[in-house]
């Protein structure tokens, strides 16, 4: 299966695509990546009253797990990546205690809003059971709104329709590999703002389909997407909660189990789970041992409200154990071979290593309660 990366025709760009791409930093290549999706409000509700209010978005998820789990340089103050979103004069977390890391676009539309409703016989008041409306949209992503130069990997992740099918067949162009939130190609909104789906071959992004490396979506979004056509172009990745994930690519495919977690509030797993994965992939990991640290963030996002915050001492032990089970592997966003799909010979002995960092995990947020809160949330 291809890298899937749009090869340019002119010969200057493909020579300047390579030097971009393996302009060294100390200690080794630099691995930019471009993450194109919007930050927004999301406000949580239960019994119509507004028991919440929180950063949300994929790009503000994406970027907080990029950051923890990318590899780099000590010296580096955040991974290498870019992020272009969107938000309006009206964004609450520019300048909050826990704000967005990375800076947004202003325009003139308000920023995107979420409500979440969730049951009333819920168990707690941030509890998985909810619906989502788009109660605002600020505008979406246009592809003169991309920085123009290369890089290693792009991550489209519109959450509002942000992502339009031109802006992300720019990023291909623009990047080795892309990696897609399938909700960021399949979400339609109802007149009141309600949260459906369409069939993934009848949108404009179908055709894109065969340029893209992976594809992800949830068990809800899969019967929409076509896991069995979408194989056959890319690989494609379903997760499925505490059931862990699967990936299905052209001849093959595999379940890699998940990491317990106490759901409090389901928002950010799949955004989460995807940039878990993204980071394993840049530290050298085939795609199946990549998902188990895709499972791992997904399962750290879910225990916590809003924008997850991870205890250094859990990062720290999660970085020890890339660096041990990746030694002399290289990512392929760099060396522009083809991806590695099935489990290598590592996969149980990495599953194993992150149980005992996931149960640290456990016990730091049951010692410190308020960390169950997570990034920067409002209650009212």
């Amino acid at each position: 299966m291809p890298l899937a990366a749009e090869v340019p025709d002119d010969a200057h760009e493909e020579r300047e695509n390579q030097q971009l791409l393996l302009s060294k930093t100390k200690g080794g290549p630099a691995l930019e990546g471009l993450l194109v999706g919007s930050y927004c409000h999301d406000v949580l509700i239960r019994g119509g009253r507004v028991v919440g209010e929180t950063l949300g978005g994929a790009a503000a998820f994406v970027s907080n797990v990029l950051d923890a789990a990318s590899p780099r340089e000590e010296e580096q103050e955040a991974a290498p990546f870019v992020v272009v979103s969107k938000v309006g004069h009206d964004f609450a977390y520019a300048s909050a205690p826990a704000p967005a890391q990375r800076p947004s676009l202003l325009c003139a539309s308000p920023t995107t809003s979420f409500h979440a409703q969730f049951s009333d016989t819920a168990a707690s008041a941030h509890a998985p059971d909810r619906e989502l409306r788009r109660v605002r949209a600020c505008d979406p992503i246009y592809p003169a709104d991309l920085p123009d130069r290369r890089f290693a990997y792009g991550l489209a992740v519109g959450v509002a329709g942000e992502v339009l099918p031109e802006t992300l067949e720019r990023m291909i162009r623009l990047c080795r590999a892309v990696l897609v939130d399938a909700q960021a190609l399949i979400r339609a909104f109802d007149g009141d703002g309600s949260v459906g789906h369409v069939a993934l071959e009848d949108t404009p992004y179908a055709r894109l389909l065969p340029r893209v490396a992976f594809l992800k979506a949830s068990s809800e979004e899969a019967p929409y997407v076509g896991v069995e056509t979408a194989r056959r172009q890319c690989c494609v990745i379903v997760t499925d909660g505490r059931d862990g994930c699967r990936l299905y690519w052209d001849g093959g495919e595999a379940r890699v189990a998940p990491f317990p977690a106490v759901q409090v509030d389901p928002t950010g797993a799949g955004d989460s789970f995807l940039a878990g994965f993204t980071a394993g992939l840049l530290w050298g990991l085939s795609a199946t041992d990549a998902a188990l640290l895709g499972n791992f963030f997904g399962a750290a996002a879910v225990s916590q409200v809003g924008v997850p915050t991870f205890h250094p001492k859990m990062l720290q032990a999660v970085k020890e154990i890339l660096e041990e089970k990746t030694t002399k592997r290289s990512s392929p966003f760099i060396n522009g071979t083809t991806f590695t799909f099935e489990r290598s010979n590592v996969h149980d002995e990495l599953h194993a290593a992150l149980q005992e960092a996931a149960r640290l995990m456990s016990e730091q947020q049951q010692a410190d309660p308020a960390n169950g809160n997570g990034g920067d949330i409002c209650s009212t």
